[in-house]
């Protein structure tokens, strides 16, 4: 037992290395970013028109998603008429916030690129959904894990992989894509047989079609897989917690970036940081949300006892009461034997 504990600690520990690392180097980037585009800042931060913008965009966030939220309990209370008049009124407002943007702001430069990053992300996260249909993924959730199931998956990701270099999102000419989030995926869901050789092919094809930034690219795009199968083996098999992947996913993006700092001109890195950042970061972890969602889902329905197990379970407990019995009564036979010998 003291073994067992023990090796759940280290493992745990090992973990922990594994996010300090990532945070350290996330913290180095930042510094660099702050050496680089501190003029930027300070303009940004002088620039109260931006400001404006920015707290009147999340202002109008807060305010949506909270009526959002309190709209279906007017249905649960059976005030149908309030749901439906709400639901108008809310779509109301998001046409009229989104025209007002559209008018007031730099709204193609802003908003634009992270919702063409959304399409982006959704088609990979429809293919992902549709494997996750299939009997191979099925087995891994369930635990029934098996070489057909583990080859299967990495196919899979192996093309997600490719795909996901090939759809992305051109900003000012530099490619942003979410290929580290599939990278990572198949790293936590399916182990090093999956995450590694799915990492090695993504980062090839991504090297093949070439560019300043490939070189760093590519090599992330291993390390990627590398590190999401090592937690997965360290986590016992398990899917981390979403908070814990989106920070994973989160410091691991930070890590790409540095990659490209050290591995390439300044000149090159400073302009393509500068485009895709953000907009990778919010891929990546949105995108890891959305299928630790999808993934948590999958569990809850495979888990599901149909009434069929149900009855076969109730059958089962109900001859466990009656053996219990049984072997009650012969004891009590054998008393009685014991007190009344002929």
């Amino acid at each position: 037992m003291f073994e067992k504990q023990k090796t759940k600690l280290n493992n745990y520990n090992k973990i922990v290395i594994i996010f300090t690392v990532l945070l350290i180097t996330n913290i180095i980037f930042y510094i660099s970013l702050l050496i680089v585009f501190y003029k930027d800042i300070i303009n940004g931060i002088t620039n109260f028109g931006l400001i404006n913008n920015i707290f009147l965009i999340v202002s109008a966030i807060i305010i949506l998603g909270f009526i959002s939220t309190r709209l279906p309990q007017f249905r649960k209370r059976n005030k149908g008429s309030i749901y439906e008049i709400g639901y108008l009124i809310l779509f109301g407002m998001v046409s009229i916030v989104v025209s007002y943007f559209n008018k007031s702001t730099e709204f193609d430069y802003i908003v634009m690129p992270l919702l063409d990053m959304f399409k982006v992300l959704s088609v990979m996260l429809i293919l992902t959904l549709i494997a996750t249909k299939t009997k191979a993924f099925k087995g891994v959730i369930s635990g029934k894990i098996s070489k057909k199931t583990i080859i299967y998956c990495f196919i899979i990701f192996s093309i997600l992989g490719i795909l996901s270099s090939i759809y992305y999102v051109n900003v000012d000419g530099t490619p942003s894509d979410v290929r580290n989030l599939i990278i990572m995926i198949s790293g936590l869901f399916g182990g090093p047989y999956v995450g590694i050789p799915s990492g090695i092919i993504a980062g090839l094809f991504k090297y093949s079609q070439g560019g300043a930034t490939a070189l760093p690219c590519a090599v992330a795009t291993v390390i990627c897989g590398i590190i999401g199968s090592l937690i997965h083996v360290w986590n016992n098999g398990k899917f981390p917690k979403t908070r814990h992947s989106a920070i994973l996913m989160f410091l691991f993006i930070g890590f790409d970036m540095l990659l490209i700092v050290v591995l390439t001109p300044p000149y090159i890195s400073i302009a393509y940081i500068r485009n895709i950042y953000i907009l990778t970061v919010f891929g990546s972890v949105i995108g890891m949300v959305l299928f630790s969602m999808i993934l948590n889902e999958t569990k809850t329905k495979n888990t599901t006892i149909n009434y069929e197990d149900l009855k076969l379970k109730e059958m089962e407990n109900t001859l466990d009461e009656y053996d219990e019995r049984i072997e009650n009564l012969e004891e009590e036979i054998r008393e009685l034997k014991n007190q009344n010998p002929k």
